[in-house]
């Protein structure tokens, strides 16, 4: 594949906000990988399902994370709202699974698969690099493939 291809919206978001919950994020992720807690992938995995499926407002981190806009010194930019949605698909993924994984015991395998999801919030929150185009380019589309117009088949779109 030699281009990314990202989900894409006409909404858009304010990167300031999403880059504040990707801290917040960031910061119980790796909490979790340094001393694993059922509570905190279970937090993560709520939180990340209420930004994924359209339930932003009841996101305790999107509401902190837009309330740490004002102490943020660079300017607001609005960015599309479709590669973060499914990324916050993709993190609620990687939160239930670290939380089934808590629950037979497998402290090391919840870990690492924590441990991915810190990574993406730490590259989301430091520079706004998003994994979500890679995600859908590489592991996504080439399960679900393209429609005959070149649309991928497995279209992200917010919902309201």
């Amino acid at each position: 594949m030699s281009s990314l291809i990202c989900p894409v919206s006409t909404e858009k978001v304010d990167e300031k906000a999403v880059r504040g919950a990707a801290l917040l994020s960031f910061i119980i992720a790796i909490l979790f990988t340094l001393k694993p807690n059922l509570y905190a992938a279970g937090f993560l995995a709520i939180d990340f399902y209420s930004r994924a499926f359209g339930m932003k407002n009841t996101s305790i981190l999107a509401c902190s994370g837009a309330g740490l806009t004002q102490f943020v010194p660079f300017k607001s930019k609005q960015i599309d709202k479709a590669p973060k949605i499914f990324a916050a698909r993709v993190g609620f993924l990687f939160s239930v699974t670290a939380f089934l994984l808590m629950l037979p015991h497998y402290i090391l395998a919840a870990q690492i698969v924590m441990g991915v999801l810190t990574l993406f919030a730490f590259l989301e929150w430091s520079v706004g690099f998003c994994m979500g185009c890679y995600v859908y380019s590489y592991v996504v589309l080439p399960f679900f493939g393209k429609n005959e117009n070149g649309s991928p088949k497995f279209p992200i779109t917010p919902m309201k």
